[in-house]
């Protein structure tokens, strides 16, 4: 009798497992997916990192293989080539895979405004100084280079009306202002208190202008979002979460970037902190009028930019679903007013 009892108990809770796991909504237990982020530097990649290492990931489900390919573009290649389920990319990346027949679509976006700074020599008195000066430059259609692009388009300067010259990283660029090689050059934060370190001054705070630009977001294959849409859920979820992580435990945030960015040091963490606790989406939408942008500037080069829209490149059931469901303010303790 004994055993009976223990044999109809074992399949009963069999039974409620294999209902839980069939049943719509519900992701499979430790789904397996494959994501890459595309920067070691402190700020925009770290709620992928905080999603794994804090266990969000986990939470929702999701068996995440947290992958690092340098640079944007190879990670939504590799994301096409169908070696990745998701990729943190730069907009400008995920519109270049689209029009050029990837099937992928952004899902979120993590920080929708420029985190640039443009920084020089200290005789540039204003932005409108760096008329005729010379730029040190990252390779063209990059963040970095849309970010110049962008700030000099707000102050009237037409991009013709620099010199140009392409050097490459951060670091780089930073050298060749120092060195004379250039006048100005565009930065992230990490960036602005190296140069300013070396006696350089800050020019533009393009993140005090609010540009609206899609600078990290979360890409993932057409194939995952038709097959598995409850996995790319639990990816929203998961990394909405992450967000409000950041904002909310700084030591512990600290302590994440440093473990990914091969311990970088104490004040540029610090720095990060303090720039993408503000700069960070709180629902994580992508942010329609910075792809606008994008394709506006990428339309005097590029004529299938110069057809296209902003929707053609973003599926926003997603974020839409977080907001309306009252995911978002819970995580911010806020009551939800339904909109259904």
């Amino acid at each position: 009798m004994l055993r009976k009892a223990w044999f109809t108990k074992g399949v009963a809770v069999l039974l409620i497992t294999m209902m839980y796991l069939s049943s719509p909504g519900s992701v499979r237990a430790e789904q397996r997916i494959r994501l890459a982020y595309i920067s070691d530097s402190p700020g925009s990649s770290a709620p992928y990192w905080i999603a794994n290492d804090a266990g969000l990931f986990k939470k929702y489900g999701l068996d995440a293989e947290l992958i690092f390919i340098n640079g944007s573009t190879r990670g939504i290649q590799s994301l096409i080539a169908g070696e990745l389920d998701f990729a943190g990319a730069v907009g400008t990346s995920a519109i270049n895979g689209t029009l050029a027949g990837g099937d992928i679509a952004i899902v979120d976006s993590l920080v929708n405004t420029l985190p640039y700074y443009i920084i020089g020599k200290s005789d540039i008195k204003s932005p409108e100084d760096l008329k005729g000066r010379t730029l040190a430059t990252h390779i063209p259609g990059t963040s970095a280079d849309f970010a110049v692009r962008l700030a000099l388009r707000k102050f009237g300067i037409d991009y013709k009306d620099i010199r140009a010259v392409m050097v490459g990283g951060a670091t780089a660029r930073v050298a060749s202002v120092v060195n004379g090689q250039a006048d100005f050059t565009m930065v992230t934060d990490s960036g602005k208190i190296q140069g300013e370190q070396a006696g350089m001054k800050l020019i533009i705070d393009m993140a005090k202008l609010k540009i609206p630009f899609v600078f990290t977001c979360t890409v993932a294959s057409g194939k995952m979002i038709r097959e598995e849409p409850k996995t790319v859920e639990a990816m929203a979820k998961s990394l909405a979460e992450a967000v409000h992580f950041f904002k909310t435990n700084k030591s512990e945030t600290i302590r994440i970037m440093s473990k990914y960015t091969r311990g970088a040091k104490p004040n540029v963490l610090e720095g990060s902190w303090i720039a993408y606790k503000d700069l960070l989406e709180e629902d994580t939408k992508p942010a329609l009028t910075g792809l606008s942008e994008t394709l506006a500037v990428q339309a005097a080069w590029d004529p299938k930019a110069a057809k296209a829209k902003a929707e053609d490149f973003v599926d926003l059931r997603f974020t839409d679903n977080l907001k309306r469901s009252g995911f978002i303010d819970k995580l911010y303790g806020r009551a939800h007013v339904s909109r259904n």
